[in-house]
């Protein structure tokens, strides 16, 4: 397969990343946010899970299926990284493999905090209020610091771009953008209040949106025509 043809399968494969991933949201929290677990009842917590359990379950599962369009999408970004890597005197070709290394970490954190989320709706009972705030806590705890986890592809992603233009300029400062709320989002799992920014809040629920939005974006840039490199 050429480039250009695999470029293009990296950019649908992107965009299929991102729909699969936010799909939940008009699933689950468009009717009703789900409460943050951090400075809320288990009470609430448990009523919310019953609720959406349906649709929480069909979502989440559809963001666990979306890592396979996801590590293809990866994969095409490190070898076209590699190509112009190998264009550059000297160059000691590292970029590639960070690309490739600190998006394998990133993913495999998101998929094992999608995989604890999974359970929940098995777990909750409103009669062990308790319970339902431990695992609640874990849940958030572990989803504001997927922003944390997100931070090395997003460095990786936008080091290379800047150093080989293996996508357009602007990706790099759109992908700062993306770092800024994705540290915001970690902060999340220091804090029980504000309410907007302890984990499973607004904030939370941004950077979420922003990280999987930028998958999408970067999928669209890879359909563009492949730079000279």
């Amino acid at each position: 397969m050429d480039e250009r043809r695999a470029s293009r399968v990296g950019g649908y494969c992107g965009l299929g990343f991102s729909a699969l991933s936010l799909v939940v949201i008009p699933l689950v929290a468009l009717p009703a946010a789900p409460p943050a677990a951090l400075g809320m009842s288990g009470e609430a917590f448990a009523a919310w899970y019953a609720a959406h359990r349906t649709g929480f379950l069909v979502g989440n599962y559809l963001g666990i299926a979306a890592f396979v369009p996801g590590f293809v999408q990866l994969a095409v970004l490190a070898g076209r990284t590699r190509l112009r890597e190998g264009a550059r005197e000297g160059a000691l070709r590292w970029l590639s493999g960070f690309v490739l290394a600190s998006g394998t970490f990133t993913y495999g954190v998101f998929a094992c905090s999608l995989v604890a989320f999974q359970a929940m709706p098995f777990l909750i009972d409103p009669k062990t209020p308790q319970a339902a705030l431990t695992m609640g806590t874990l849940t958030s705890v572990w989803f504001a610091l997927d922003g944390l986890a997100a931070l090395p592809v997003l460095l990786a992603v936008a080091w290379a771009v800047a150093a080989t233009g293996v996508l357009p300029r602007w990706v790099v400062w759109f992908t700062g953008v993306v770092a800024a709320l994705a540290l915001v989002m970690s902060v999340g799992a220091l804090l029980d209040a504000p309410p907007w920014l302890a984990a499973g809040g607004p904030a939370t629920f941004l950077g979420f949106v922003a990280f999987f939005g930028w998958t999408g974006v970067l999928g669209g840039a890879m359909l563009r025509p492949v730079p000279e490199a």
